[in-house]
């Protein structure tokens, strides 16, 4: 026999898992506001492959076609992760205010990525100071051979006739200042995620524990034909625990004679004169 356990409750939702879901609403939309600038960067950087190409006729097209595809890849190498952050972010928002354990799950996976991320770009630059400052810095083209800089065609001199581009700055400033918005906005819903209060939340207790299953002794049957032993517990039978004293006390015993003698009047003799 076992009891029914009760179902667990969910109190209130709190305060920290409301913040965190606006903030990765947050977090999202300024992911979306970095796809719309690489979208406009891909789109304006095309214009101006199209511009050099008209600026030099005699272009080799397989050049050309080279820059548009080298233009399309950065793009989709940069935009293609921030939209799928976005996307997780922004879903596990809602997923979050309902209270699904995923949710809270995916959130966690995506400030990881991101952590992981950063510190992978922070190592890789690290690693690379050395070399430069051993060097003397970065190599120049008077300081390298001239065949380790290949000549330049037409094309890509009109192209990169400028050391940067207004679009370009403006681009690398915005995604560095979207990317550390988003980061900061993550690890706080992550730490409000992380909370106690929040954990609990996610993962309610039962308001009363189920009680241990009552295991009953399984009866013991005698075979045919044993003969009752006066002591059951020699033979592996439970034991039987002894009548309560109330109810041996109840029915009171008859006094006993010491002398032996049974109880009522003694039976008179026979008169043989009676007769």
């Amino acid at each position: 026999m076992t009891s029914t356990a009760t179902p667990p409750t969910r109190p209130p939702r709190p305060k920290a898992v409301t913040t965190a879901s606006w903030l990765q609403l947050a977090a999202s939309a300024l992911l979306l506001v970095a796809v719309g600038l690489v979208v406009w960067h891909a789109i304006w950087w095309n214009g101006e492959i199209d511009h050099a190409a008209r600026l030099v006729p005699a272009a080799d097209p397989a050049e050309v076609d080279g820059e548009r595809f080298g233009n399309i890849m950065t793009s989709c190498v940069v935009g293609v992760p921030a939209l799928l952050l976005a996307a997780v972010l922004g879903g596990a928002a809602w997923g979050v205010r309902r209270g699904s354990v995923g949710a809270r799950i995916a959130v966690f996976v995506a400030g990881g990525l991101q952590l992981l991320v950063g510190l992978g770009q922070c190592l890789c630059a690290g690693a690379a100071l050395p070399f430069l400052f051993a060097f003397g810095g970065p190599p120049t083209e008077g300081d390298m051979p001239p065949e380790f800089f290949p000549e330049e065609s037409r094309f890509i001199q009109t192209l990169y006739d400028t050391d940067s581009y207004p679009a370009e700055d403006l681009l690398f400033a915005g995604g560095g200042l979207i990317a550390l918005l988003v980061f900061g906005l993550t690890a706080t819903a992550i730490v409000l995620l992380a909370l106690p209060a929040s954990r609990h939340w996610f993962v309610p207790q039962a308001a009363h524990p189920p009680h241990p299953p009552v295991a009953y002794p399984a009866p013991y049957l005698l075979p045919p034909g044993y003969m009752i032993c006066p002591d059951p517990r020699a033979h592996g039978v439970p034991w039987q625990y002894p009548a309560a004293p109330e109810a041996s006390a109840s029915a009171p015993a008859a006094p006993v004679d010491p002398t032996g003698a049974p109880d009522g009047p003694p039976p008179q003799a026979a008169d043989p004169t009676r007769d």
